[in-house]
């Protein structure tokens, strides 16, 4: 009997032993999702608050965060080769931040086409097929910043438009916007619409050529953000401060100390952190099987030089 009783122990013991290894390797591990968010540049302010959003959103929902893109906002090709040699090294989810909309689009459309998910931040890609798009609704801002400016300037006078980079979906918008409202104040007239290949220097130097050619210029738009600094120079070195009005994008610390200056009179803010943020927790969602919204408005706030001293002292506004 005792005999049996130990061998049925022993069956017993070895049939578990069988069985543990099943049973610990039964459950599935979760996966860590490798998520890329890939801006127009790396350098600059406004994409140093993105990247911080994004690893918040990394952190928060365990994930693996790469964040590459190109030196200056005006290397598209580069672009281009990051996001191609993302998809080389197995990336699951995408968000880019197109240098250039249409350029862009065949790129994006291979990744989806891969099954890899991408959206678009702060700038968009319309024609791609991208599965969401994460920024500022720039026509609406810049037709904001219009109505600043006309407001302004007394509904009159001559106004110059410096761009960014030529191509770049988010600011045509804001250019749209913007003359939309310029539109409705017939004795507004924009003289001069030139690019700065988002170069402060650049800005500056368009700016001081414009107040040569136009002497009564008496307004400037700045597009993106070296736009509103780099003019904000010409004008204070012309002796121009506050007759000639500008209104910028982004606040940057160049640009805020020249609107509490009262060089510059209005910043559009966007909000980058939050777009960082967002891009990853959506993508993460999408990679869950989860349904994202198409368009997420991530807002703007004005900045006044009231508010710029405010945000200069480390006040809140």
């Amino acid at each position: 009997m005792g005999k049996w009783v130990r061998m049925v122990g022993v069956v017993a013991f070895v049939a578990m032993a069988l069985l543990l290894p099943l049973s610990l390797t039964a459950a599935p591990t979760k996966k860590r999702w490798r998520i890329a968010i890939v801006p127009k540049a790396l350098t600059g302010e406004y994409w140093v608050r993105c990247q911080r959003g994004a690893q918040a959103a990394a952190k928060q929902f365990s994930v693996e965060l790469l964040f590459v893109g190109p030196s200056a906002e005006t290397e598209v090709d580069k672009q281009i080769d990051i996001v191609e040699n993302l998809l080389t090294r197995g990336v699951d989810a995408i968000g880019i931040s197109p240098c250039d909309g249409k350029a862009l689009v065949p790129t994006i459309d291979r990744a989806i086409e891969k099954g890899v998910p991408v959206i678009t931040v702060d700038s968009d890609a319309p024609k791609s097929k991208r599965l969401s798009y994460i920024g500022t609704d720039n026509e609406k801002a810049g037709e904001l910043a219009g109505q600043q400016l006309a407001k302004l300037m007394g509904g009159k006078g001559k106004v110059l438009i410096i761009n960014g980079v030529p191509g770049a979906e988010n600011l045509m918008q804001r250019i749209k916007g913007f003359k939309r409202a310029i539109a409705k104040f017939p004795q507004i007239r924009i003289v001069s619409e030139q690019a700065c290949q988002s170069d402060q220097t650049l800005a500056l130097n368009i700016a001081e050529n414009a107040l040569t050619a136009h002497p009564d210029l008496g307004g400037i738009f700045g597009v993106n953000a070296p736009g509103a600094p780099g003019a904000a120079q010409a004008v204070k070195a012309a002796g121009k401060a506050g007759k000639v009005k500008i209104v910028g994008f982004d606040a940057l610390p160049d640009t805020l100390r020249f609107c509490a200056e009262g060089v510059v009179q209005a910043i559009i803010e966007q909000r980058p952190y939050r777009m960082g943020y967002l891009a990853v927790r959506y993508l993460k969602d999408v990679l869950e099987g989860k349904k994202i919204p198409n368009l997420v408005d991530t807002g703007v706030d004005i900045i006044t030089p009231q508010k710029a001293k405010q945000l200069l002292t480390g006040q809140r506004p």
